[in-house]
């Protein structure tokens, strides 16, 4: 399993995560934020599967610009996995002709953007080799992050989330479990904001992933960018001998 974090930035030395998406094996995609950047439009059809976290512009925000790029009128379309909340916002706040267009309304049989499907948590989806498996996260809306399987390994992707009582006990009973790409946020002095926006600090972070084994890769992501000095030392100082922080020039493979 190859993974790319997609995080646009027009310098392309900045290290910063403006936005968050991931790419898997080239052809399964997790949020939008990097996705319509990608490569070429070449590169971006070969992504057949796109599955969604939650409903904030930094996720979806990449969706419409994506479907926009790559349609070619006919049955052919990426499929798009969210949660019942998520997709009430997509149609209700964003496809809604006055934000983007409303695509099922311009829609045929023979005229498609994108193939529905809707998620339950804990209900996993094969996909090939793949099994990708929504779990519920801790955040302001319904966010769902990811177990994303093969034969050979598992990662669990939790991004934009606070600390929750399941987390533990989810990560340990993965099979295969190689690596984990969890939320670290802001910086352990803001806390308080944090917690009111239901997302991580290092601090939290290290509580989280107390009781994962040390040969797991553990990747800090979502570090907001006017913090991100910050976070990265307070992550350092942590001492996690397993710990890495997400990066946008690196092929992860597990």
């Amino acid at each position: 399993m190859k993974i790319r974090l997609l995080m646009p930035a027009v310098d392309s030395a900045s290290p910063l995560q403006f936005t968050v998406s991931m790419l898997i094996d080239d052809h399964i995609a997790i949020d939008t934020g990097g996705l319509p950047y990608l490569g070429s439009i070449a590169a971006q059809r070969q992504v057949e599967h796109v599955f969604l976290t939650h409903s904030h512009i930094d996720h979806v925000g990449g969706l419409p610009i994506f479907l926009d790029n790559i349609f070619q009128p006919g049955p052919q379309c990426p499929h798009l996995y969210a949660g019942e909340a998520t997709w009430q916002a997509l149609e209700q706040d964003l496809f809604n002709d006055r934000i983007w267009p409303d695509l099922n309304r311009i829609a045929t049989d023979d005229l498609v953007f994108y193939r529905k499907h809707i998620l339950d948590a804990h209900r996993p989806v094969p996909i090939g080799n793949y099994k990708l498996t929504p779990i519920p996260l801790e955040h302001l809306v319904p966010t769902l992050g990811y177990i994303i399987q093969t034969e050979q390994s598992s990662v669990l992707m939790a991004w934009d989330t606070a600390p929750f009582v399941e987390f533990e006990s989810i990560a340990t009973a993965i099979p295969n479990l190689k690596g984990i790409f969890l939320d670290a946020s802001f910086p352990n002095q803001m806390q308080w904001l944090a917690e009111r926006s239901r997302h991580n600090t290092p601090g939290q972070f290290q509580r989280m992933v107390a009781q994962i084994p040390s040969d797991v890769r553990l990747i800090a992501a979502h570090l907001k960018p006017a913090y991100h000095e910050s976070i990265i030392e307070e992550l350092k100082a942590l001492n996690l001998p397993n710990l890495e922080i997400a990066c946008r020039d690196k092929v992860y493979e597990f």
